[in-house]
């Protein structure tokens, strides 16, 4: 059987990393659960400065600059990205948690390699936010 304890921290760490759907079986139990992430994590900041924001890991593993299946690296210094672009992940055992923008702007850095073991709140990146254009009313 699985702890209601354990149920809220997987919900939690559904809703941080983004993940939408997950299934867990055990020897006599079976849990699926759904989480609409998709809203949580996906809320653009307007910065009105281009002070660097810090994009921290959700917790400890190992970091992954691409998906294991994929060699294409997901985000580098210079390019741009949008909040929720999935910027590399986390991986804890068999579980990949994606690192996302929390919003839009310029890769600045990345503080850490792929493969490098991390800590929770270990800074990952650097990214500089793009100033709300007020002309559009949107971001640049």
């Amino acid at each position: 059987m699985i702890a209601i304890n354990e149920i809220r921290q997987i919900a939690r760490r559904m809703q941080a990393s983004g993940l939408g759907d997950i299934e867990i079986s055990g020897k006599d139990f079976s849990l699926r659960m759904r989480c609409d992430a998709h809203n949580a994590q996906r809320t653009p900041q307007q910065e009105t400065s281009a002070k660097p924001v810090v994009i921290k890991a959700a917790g400890k593993g190992v970091f992954l600059a691409s998906h294991p299946m994929q060699s294409k690296v997901l985000a580098a210094a210079g390019e741009r990205v949008q909040g929720g672009d999935c910027l590399g992940f986390l991986q804890q055992g068999d579980l990949l948690l994606p690192v996302r923008s929390p919003g839009t702007g310029e890769i600045a850095r990345c503080l850490v390699n792929p493969g490098d073991e991390v800590g929770r709140s270990k800074v990952l990146f650097w990214l500089t936010p793009t100033v709300a254009d007020k002309a559009s009313g949107g971001m640049l």
